[in-house]
């Protein structure tokens, strides 16, 4: 019993046709699928969430996932442009019976379905000797023009869709059919209706392809830096508004599709597809321009909805506490430290605290203080050097001086001599302030260690005026330093 099951007569297993016309795109509905698919499985993560951070996730997955839906649908769909009229028409060549149908035509940017459906489904198409012919009649057939334009004519060298009308001829179809597929195979004239869809299906459909990779690049810059994946949804959605005005634009070519019927007139208007595109590349404008906003003006609240930390993508430098302190001898080699940081190490630098800043300029004003004064004193002119080939002069060290020379309050004649500075990693500084002391020239001295025991190391040796200007240029770079 069950061997004999679907079997004829003892022969093989067969099934009857399907009559059943196909209207709806498997390849479609295999994308419509996969997204779902995807949107079930992130529902299945949201209990790992808690708190506000589940709703924030669903809301990126649901807005992610619908636009990337209606970019791919958009390229796949078969309805960017839809008409369907009802009338009364012929059904087959050679035959004068006419059916009550539903006429539809489905247009996507590489063919376009055409459809046929009685109504009622069964009619009677025709009779012999008193027998009526009973049919189902449901149709639907595509014709593609995907993508080359081909010779005029239905030889082997026309287009796509020029060659599958020629077989449709062939295999019957039925006429209401062949009368909307043959208005997109006439290439002449101003009848280019053919040549202007697949113009613009073919521009549309290559900057949609496009937006898809914009948009996943989009996706994996909203968990590295927010700014950029907002300025990467509004560039899919460009992308997605230009396809709209391309398709708008092109493909009417000098008249709009009229396909005239018994009762009616079939009528082209934007479809599905067309309005799911729209949609989705609006939803990607705003959503990229309330990222860029919201990270303009509140990171931390748009850092928080996509789980981010609003600083990881900024650099942080460190001071430690011991290396606060700065010390006398740092100070000459303060600017060369400077040239050589970044930008944000400078910045911090300058920050590290405000009394050791203001130690380090007080150093600094005193020793070219004490320097200044030291010159005005012992008559250093910068003008007599160069004149004297850059050697320094003073009434104090010549031989034939009939008088004391003005000099700061304590000191002789003497012969200078070179003190050795203190070690360089000595944290003890080369001189120490004092009270201020006047000079006969009315500045203002600083008292020096250096220059006091050089003095004192050397008073009994007034009379000895030939000093060395070696001697001389080094004392004052020692109590310059």
């Amino acid at each position: 019993m069950v061997f004999e099951a679907w079997r004829t007569n003892g022969g093989p297993t067969q099934h009857p046709a399907m009559p059943t016309a196909v209207t709806s795109d498997v390849l479609e509905i295999g994308f419509v699928f996969a997204f779902c698919i995807l949107a079930f499985s992130f529902v299945l993560i949201i209990p790992g969430y808690k708190g506000i951070s589940r709703l924030y996730f669903l809301l990126r997955v649901v807005i992610s996932l619908f636009i990337g839906a209606s970019i791919f649908l958009g390229v796949l769909g078969q309805d960017w442009e839809s008409a369907e009229i009802q009338t009364k028409t012929a059904y087959k060549a050679f035959t004068n019976t006419e059916i009550h149908a539903k006429v539809g035509m489905r247009i996507g940017l590489g063919s376009v379905n055409v459809t046929l459906k009685g109504t009622p489904v069964y009619q009677t198409v025709g009779h012999s000797d008193s027998v009526n012919f009973t049919e189902r009649i449901d149709y639907n057939e595509r014709f593609h023009w995907a993508w080359r334009q081909g010779r005029i004519g239905f030889g082997p060298y026309s287009g796509r869709i020029n060659q599958e009308f020629r077989d449709a001829q062939y295999r019957g179809v039925p006429l209401p059919i062949q009368w909307v597929a043959e208005y997109f195979t006439l290439d002449g004239e101003l009848i280019r209706w053919g040549r202007s869809y697949r113009t613009a299906g073919w521009f549309a459909n290559e900057v949609l392809w496009t937006a898809v990779p914009v948009w996943l690049i989009a996706n994996i810059l909203s968990g590295v830096v927010l700014f950029y994946a907002g300025c990467m949804f509004m560039l899919t959605s460009v992308f997605m508004f230009v396809s709209l005005i391309i398709w708008s634009t092109i493909k009417w070519g000098y008249q709009p599709l009229s396909i005239p019927f018994e009762d009616d007139v079939l009528h082209t208007h934007y479809g599905a597809s067309f309005w799911l595109v729209m949609s989705g590349g609006i939803v990607s404008f705003l959503y990229g321009a309330i990222i860029v906003g919201a990270d303009w003006f509140v990171p931390q609240l748009i850092a928080d909805f996509f789980g981010t930390d609003v600083l990881q993508d900024n650099e942080q430098f460190y001071h430690k506490k011991e290396e606060e302190a700065v010390q006398p001898l740092d100070i000459e080699n303060k600017g060369s430290q400077h040239q050589t940081v970044g930008g944000v190490q400078r910045r911090l630098a300058t920050n590290i605290s405000s009394t050791a800043d203001r130690m380090a300029r007080g150093w600094a004003s005193r020793r070219r203080k004490s320097r200044a004064t030291l010159k005005k004193d012992l008559h250093l002119d910068n003008e007599d050097s160069e004149r004297n080939g850059g050697v320094y002069s003073n009434p104090a060290f010549e031989e034939e001086a009939s008088h004391v020379p003005r000099r700061s309050v304590g000191f002789s004649d003497v012969v200078l001599r070179v003190v050795k500075p203190p070690a360089e990693n000595s944290n003890e500084p080369d001189y120490d302030l004092a009270e201020d002391i006047p000079t006969p020239s009315g500045g203002i001295m600083y008292e020096n260690k250096a220059y006091e025991d050089a003095a004192e190391l050397n008073g009994n040796e007034v009379g000895n005026n030939n000093t060395s200007v070696d001697n001389t240029e080094n004392f004052i770079n020692s109590t310059a330093m």
